[in-house]
């Protein structure tokens, strides 16, 4: 009778559990539609697209008829992010395009997406087949840095150049516990509340100011651009979406070889901030030692997020590698 009493106990506790995340209303506040933010979190110019059935942003800069410049954000980024350097470079004669990537930014937001590089590049190309654009530059910054680079294993005659920005270039791995609990509903719901209840701008203004070199760059105006996202529906879930995918990132096989590729390597230039904690220069000169052909421009004084710390000196070490390329 006593095991008996022990094991209703613990069915119970278990069902307590199981039961407890569902008790409990999430956090308030994520109701806003994309259209309602694009004024505060998107650079200007930026219209909701719908491409292959997925909602998302893109900013436009420039003149259609000029070669294309592709701008991807890095992890938490989106294309507000660019929105001070967007018109410097297309007025040295570049269509720029800024987008966010699914679960990003303004972007179509929820569990169920996939959020994997692979995807996301895939995403990318499906855009540009949209807009009737053939082959493209591709700026990656941070995480964007590994998407573009899926994006040459992928489609390597639609590069016409890579530009890596504090690149992070993911390293094999596989699936953790974590990803793993992420499949089971309650730990889900339970993990959506403890990020609804923690997150706030303060918070997230103490992460964006440490990957800046410059401090005074993480200003009220920029903080909120960068916060937008957690005003739509689903952020949270995406975002636990995006941590359950990020086992499937790795390049299919070093960014050397993906960069020359048969008979015609892909220029490239790697861009990194001197100062950079976050993905520290070590992992740039890494890339610059893998790929000698590459050129290399270390911007001193500055961090993870040059063109936000410094958008004048970040745009003048772009063009002078993309003159060679217009």
């Amino acid at each position: 009778m006593q095991m008996k009493r022990m094991l209703n106990r613990a069915l119970r506790l278990l069902l307590l559990v199981a039961l407890l995340p569902f008790l409990i209303d999430l956090p308030s506040g994520a109701e806003a539609r994309p259209e309602e933010l694009l004024t505060t979190g998107a650079a200007p110019n930026a219209s909701v697209v719908a491409v292959d059935g997925r909602r998302s942003v893109v900013a436009t800069a420039g003149r259609g008829s000029d070669p294309a410049l592709v701008l991807i954000h890095g992890f938490g980024g989106s294309t507000f992010g660019w929105r001070q350097v967007m018109g410097p470079l297309a007025a040295s004669g570049w269509h720029v395009i800024a987008v966010d990537l699914p679960g990003f930014g303004l972007a179509e937001k929820g569990w169920s997406g996939a959020y994997d590089h692979a995807s996301h590049a895939r995403f990318v190309l499906a855009l540009l087949d949209q807009m009737n654009i053939e082959e493209a530059v591709f700026v990656g910054h941070s995480m964007g840095g590994n998407v573009v680079s899926w994006v040459a294993e992928l489609a390597p005659e639609r590069v016409r150049g890579l530009l890596l920005v504090d690149a992070a270039i993911a390293a094999t791995f596989g699936d953790t516990p974590a990803s793993a609990a992420l499949q089971v509903t309650p730990i889900r719901r339970a993990a959506r509340i403890l990020i609804r209840s923690a997150f706030s701008e303060a918070t997230f203004g103490t992460l964006l100011s440490s990957a800046f070199a410059v401090k005074s760059a993480a200003t009220p105006e920029t903080i909120r651009g960068y916060t937008a996202a957690s005003r739509l529906p689903e952020w949270d879930a995406a975002l636990l979406g995006i941590l359950r995918d990020g086992r499937k990132n790795a390049l299919p096989r070093p960014i050397d070889e993906i960069v020359a590729r048969s008979g015609a390597p892909i220029p490239a230039m790697i861009l990194w901030g001197s100062d950079d904690t976050w993905v520290p220069l070590d992992a740039g000169q890494a890339i610059s030692d893998a790929i000698p052909a590459a050129t290399f421009v270390v911007l001193p004084g500055l961090g993870h997020v040059p063109f936000e710390e410094d958008p004048a000196a970040f745009t003048r070490a772009a063009l002078a590698w993309l003159s060679a390329l217009n």
